[in-house]
């Protein structure tokens, strides 16, 4: 953990001789869920000073919040390194933080992202060729997927702003940038054209 504006970091996982990564805050910003790998790994969830770490799920990577911080969405799938290469085959899952009730919801998709009013979860999905990805979002409740790109290029890691763009990663046209895009609430469908927020570059990640 380090502040916006602070120069010393602080190991929130010291405790812990296991790899702990993809932290994710709490809407309310008082607890972070985190994938680990102790105990056969899972998703843990601890306080923001890194006290109190329980075990969530029993699998499952790239933790996403709902809203109202009761609901965590994650992915079977392990997409952290070359995110637009990996396999698209892990499956979507909502646990309750409470009572660790789970449920699937995607068979087919990773890297969820929670929209900030709850409706909907973006992710990464299949392209259109065998090594493609693209970006879609599907109802938090169930339902149909939408895809929000055109699955011929690679499109990866999904990232809601609080006004209801939907940044993602992408290498359409042979190179890396970001790109964002407003989305349908209701609909989930992409309103407008994608806009590139970076100049192109060897490489973009998450």
């Amino acid at each position: 953990l380090q502040s916006v504006g602070g120069q010393k970091a602080i190991n929130l996982t010291a405790d812990s001789p296991e790899a702990d990564r993809e932290p994710a805050f709490s809407p309310d910003g008082e607890r972070i869920a985190f994938r680990s790998d102790r105990n056969g790994g899972g998703i843990f969830v601890m306080g923001q000073t890194g006290d109190g770490a329980r075990r969530i799920t029993e699998q499952g990577f790239t933790p996403t919040w709902a809203p109202d911080g009761r609901q965590i969405a994650y992915s079977t799938a392990d997409v952290s390194i070359f995110p637009e290469q990996a396999s698209d085959g892990g499956e979507v899952w909502i646990a309750d933080i409470e009572t660790g009730r789970k449920r699937m919801l995607l068979q087919r998709g990773s890297q969820p992202a929670w929209s900030p009013d709850g409706s909907r979860i973006a992710f990464r999905g299949p392209g259109s060729g065998s090594r493609r990805v693209s970006v879609a979002t599907i109802p938090s409740a169930g339902g149909t997927a939408v895809q929000l790109t055109t699955g011929e290029e690679n499109a990866w890691s999904p990232a809601w702003s609080v006004g209801g763009r939907l940044y993602y990663a992408s290498d359409v046209g042979g190179s890396y940038n970001i790109w964002r895009v407003r989305v349908d609430a209701a609909t989930g469908a992409a309103i407008g054209t994608p806009q590139s927020v970076t100049a192109p570059t060897t490489l973009v990640g998450h």
